[in-house]
């Protein structure tokens, strides 16, 4: 494990994590077996360690920022590690393999940073980067360099970070479309990552994120999971093949914001805030919400991950944090 990650036992359902990210932002998170990866930033320094090994500057130049929607992400497999970040120019995917890194561009010429990106593992090592960007046409949606939507006058929304899944083989890509004040969800779907079909609309009703920056939608193997204001208030849903439920709130009068879920939706955060404060907030499988951190500052959640039988849920406030969830079974089971 990464030096100083070792909790005590016996501590509280939710706590700090310690790491080598102590005093800097936007850290993230991949796991496989029991080593931890972490990227996180110093300025515009990107740093990365793993296991109890020492940290090491990955890149400069980095941008982040946009309420979070503009940020490094990683991921890991056995084998090989990949991360994806932004520069003011291009969107840049490093693959680690060994002792050395690869880089490569994967936004399309012409295209204007900074981007919006996600990333998914691939069977068999390395990663699939997708990522919005604009140009002298517009926005557009991408996948390893190729622009794969570009939707109608209106463009695709800028301020809204997209979701890639990788599920079974295949993968699908969320995003929030722009069509006059709507703001519906799309999905695309590939079964390889490099031949892309537009599956449609997820969202139908004229939704609006209610307020910008990053609250994109999160695609999960069987639901997608968005924010949205329609109502006059942010409420986070859950949308299935059977619908959309608005999913319970900690405080009514909170604004529901940024959510995040495990892959296979088992757990979902999002952010609840009212003036003045922000909190963090986790609901375990069916279970009740409940508030796992809070600040009168900014807090930008970032993507859990399991580690054991934990949940470390990352988030930006004034310096990075990452949050351990002890997860836990309904009342009466």
């Amino acid at each position: 494990m990464l030096d100083g990650l070792l909790l005590v036992a016996g501590i509280a359902l939710a706590d700090e994590v310690a790491g080598p990210w102590k005093g800097g932002a936007y850290v993230d998170l991949a796991v496989v077996g029991t080593e931890v990866h972490a990227v996180w930033l110093k300025k515009d320094e990107l740093w990365y360690a793993a296991g109890s090994g020492a940290p090491e500057r990955v890149a400069t130049g980095v941008e982040s920022g946009d309420g979070g929607g503009i940020r490094p992400e990683v991921v890991a497999s056995a084998g090989s590690v990949s991360v994806v970040y932004s520069t003011a120019t291009a969107l840049v995917k490093r693959l680690k393999a060994g002792n050395g890194w690869t880089e490569l561009t994967v936004s399309p010429p012409g295209l204007k940073g900074p981007f919006l990106a996600a990333i998914a593992p691939v069977l068999g090592g390395g990663a699939l980067v997708a990522g919005i960007g604009g140009g002298h046409h517009g926005s557009t949606v991408f996948v390893e360099g190729k622009a794969i939507y570009q939707g109608g006058a209106d463009g695709v929304c800028m301020c809204c970070k997209p979701s890639l899944l990788a599920d079974a083989g295949a993968y699908q890509l969320v995003f929030r479309d722009a069509d006059g004040a709507r703001r519906d969800i799309r999905r695309l779907t590939s079964p390889d990552g490099a031949v892309w079909t537009d599956a449609g609309e997820v969202t139908k009703g004229g939704w609006s994120p209610g307020g910008c920056p990053s609250d994109g939608p999160v695609a999960t193997s069987a639901t997608v999971v968005v924010s949205d204001g329609r109502t006059g208030r942010r409420i986070v849903y859950e949308i299935d093949r059977t619908g959309e439920k608005a999913l319970p709130s900690l405080d009514p009068k909170a604004e529901m914001l940024q959510p995040r879920t495990l892959p296979d939706a088992s757990l979902t955060t999002w952010v609840e805030a009212v003036p003045g404060k922000s909190t963090l907030v986790v609901r375990d499988g069916p279970g009740r919400p409940q508030a796992v951190a809070s600040t009168a500052g900014r807090m930008e959640p970032g993507d859990p991950v399991v580690v054991g039988g934990e949940v470390w849920i990352p988030w930006q406030g004034d310096v990075a944090h990452v949050t351990r969830w002890e997860s836990q079974a309904p009342p009466g089971l």
